[in-house]
């Protein structure tokens, strides 16, 4: 198990493009959509890579993949419009 804070910046550079595939498969579960995943997943690994110098004690990257991803996809669903829905018509209200 690699350590965040342990880790040289080419190690933690490979480990983290290591969990890519891992990312995209776990947002594409999310989101149901490949563009929306792939989005997801950069963002993810981007944020880890700008976290890297402030691990403060944070166990693992995977760790950290995992609850960037969650926590992008809900910032996500919170912000979006959401599925449009159909006006109410007389006829339907019967």
């Amino acid at each position: 198990m690699y350590y965040v804070q342990r880790a040289k910046p080419t190690e933690f550079e490979d480990l983290l493009l290591s969990y890519a595939d891992m990312c995209y498969s776990v947002a594409l579960a999310l989101t149901r959509n490949p563009r929306q995943a792939q989005k997801l997943a950069r963002q993810a690994l981007t944020w880890v890579w700008r976290m890297r110098d402030s691990a403060d004690g944070r166990p693992t990257i995977k760790q950290d993949l995992l609850r960037a991803l969650r926590e992008k996809f809900l910032l996500h669903y919170r912000q979006s419009p959401g599925p449009p829905r159909k006006a109410a018509t007389p006829e339907r209200m019967r």
